[in-house]
């Protein structure tokens, strides 16, 4: 049957009555014109044609809405193989994220949705929105359902070199579809197997880059530096973008058989030394008797009349110890990876923060956990900042031996100390100590150090026992 009145035309008609005919003249519709015309004098055609109107619009079914095609991140947001993680760590975990401090939300979420991924699952998809900000820039706890959900909500718009392409598992044949971020750890990650045909596959699509991907690219190339990448980093000096030739003119000092390198890390190694003990030769310290002195840790001062600015004192720092690992600077220095780090000032961060940093490039996840338990170990009292700041960036849990030792510590005992005896409100509120710990400990230990905060009221320790209580309810790791 033919619709007298089209549905634009039927649009325009109402808009006359609401508006009012003085506002707005009604229109006719051409095809109900000679029916109007043909009505008696005194009939109103007015009140004829709001009558069709009416009718139509009791009767005449509207156009059923268009239905958008189903975006393809939406197919891969449930087509991620892992399963979803089980009820009671869903329950877990979302209490987490109302519970912790918004300003530790950041690393602590990341490091609990990284450990359910370590645990073989993926997070519920009603949960994302919710999780997405705090782990839309970590590579490490994003499988596909996470990448596709960034994707399908926009969030990864601003990340050069993301394609919208998803694939379960990144490979030499699909790497540039990914973020920068994930091509930055696959490039890091062939290093360690064939440094040079890591080499190769930048070389391959290093002109066809934006700047930022570029730089990304050179971190994952970071990764065992050895002579044979000297070529490639020079070239580099010409190169359009700032950023990447400041990159490249540091890898060039950190490479190992480089020019001044061997200056470099004997110079790092002779802020640490042995004060002088009596009796205690030189022959004897040269092989290696002089292990119970305890190390000092000190930077040369600047010459005299040379400034002595923060900028400059960091500089110096950067210079002396950035691309070093702790293994090689134990062993120049003539003492144990332990001893370096615990010789190093409490206020010394910029330097652990280089060791932990090259760690983590190498991927040395033992020089990783030294540097964590020996770091932590040493305090008398753990500072705030300084333990969120080291767990946060090692992303490591401790072997259950330092862990069990960790939570039986005088520093741990003063800490929990520390909370029960507070008196004010602000100071009762978890600083990051209690919930960052609680990130280091593995499976076997969380039973402990949940008895460890017994006497700490809810408010201290809600956040610390719901981190608890999603290790406990991850069931053991699908790969185990």
């Amino acid at each position: 049957m033919t619709d007298p009145i089209p549905p634009d035309v039927h649009a325009r008609i109402r808009q006359a009555f609401l508006l009012g005919l003085s506002r707005q003249p009604l229109q006719t519709p051409p095809t109900l014109a000679p029916i109007v015309r043909a009505m008696p004098p005194d009939r109103e055609p007015t009140l004829a044609l709001l009558g069709l109107v009416g009718q139509r619009q009791r009767f005449v079914r509207p156009q059923p809405p268009a239905i958008d095609q189903l975006p393809e991140a939406a197919r891969h947001l449930h087509g991620d193989p892992r399963p979803i993680l089980p009820v009671n760590a869903r329950r877990a975990l979302m209490r987490l994220t109302g519970s912790v401090e918004k300003s530790n939300a950041q690393g602590v979420l990341s490091l609990a949705v990284k450990r359910v991924g370590d645990a073989g699952y993926r997070l519920h998809p009603f949960d994302l929105p919710e999780l997405a900000k705090y782990i839309r820039t970590d590579v490490e706890s994003l499988g596909l359902a996470e990448r596709a959900y960034l994707a399908l909500t926009g969030a990864d718009q601003d990340d050069d070199g993301a394609r919208n392409v998803f694939f379960e598992r990144i490979t030499l044949d699909n790497w540039t579809s990914f973020p920068r971020g994930h091509r930055r750890k696959f490039v890091a990650d062939q290093r360690r197997t064939d440094p040079q045909a890591a080499r190769a596959l930048v070389e391959s699509v290093w002109k066809a880059e934006p700047a930022p991907v570029r730089v990304a690219l050179l971190e994952g190339l970071s990764t065992g530096l050895s002579a044979e990448d000297k070529p490639f980093l020079e070239k580099l000096a010409t190169d359009r973008a700032p950023t990447v030739k400041q990159a490249a003119t540091l890898m060039l000092a950190r490479i190992p058989s480089a020019e001044g390198y061997a200056e470099r890390i004997a110079a790092a190694a002779s802020c640490f030394k042995r004060p002088s003990k009596t009796g205690l030769s030189s022959f004897m310290r040269s092989v290696g008797l002089s292990q119970g002195v305890d190390l000092t840790f000190a930077i040369p001062g600047p010459a005299a009349g040379q400034a002595t600015n923060w900028a400059a004192m960091q500089a110096a720092r950067e210079k002396l110890f950035a691309g070093i690992t702790l293994p090689a600077l134990a062993e120049v220095a003539a003492a144990t990876p332990e001893e370096i780090i615990v010789a190093l000032p409490q206020d010394e961060h910029q330097v652990l923060t280089l060791l932990l940093d090259t760690s983590i490039a190498e991927a040395d996840v033992a020089s990783i956990r030294r540097i964590v338990t020996a770091r932590l170990a040493s305090m008398r009292t753990f500072a705030p900042h300084l333990v969120g700041d080291v767990v946060a960036k090692a992303r490591i849990t401790l072997v259950p031996p330092d862990a069990a030792r960790m939570v039986a510590s005088p520093a741990w005992t003063d800490t929990v100390r520390s909370f029960r005896d507070a008196t004010i409100p602000s100071a009762m509120k978890d600083d990051g100590r209690l919930i960052f710990i609680a990130a280091l400990m593995p499976r076997e230990v969380m039973p402990l150090y949940v008895e460890s905060l017994a006497s700490l009221t809810p408010t201290a320790a809600r956040a610390a026992r719901d981190y608890a209580d999603l290790i406990m309810a991850l069931p053991a790791p699908l790969s185990a």
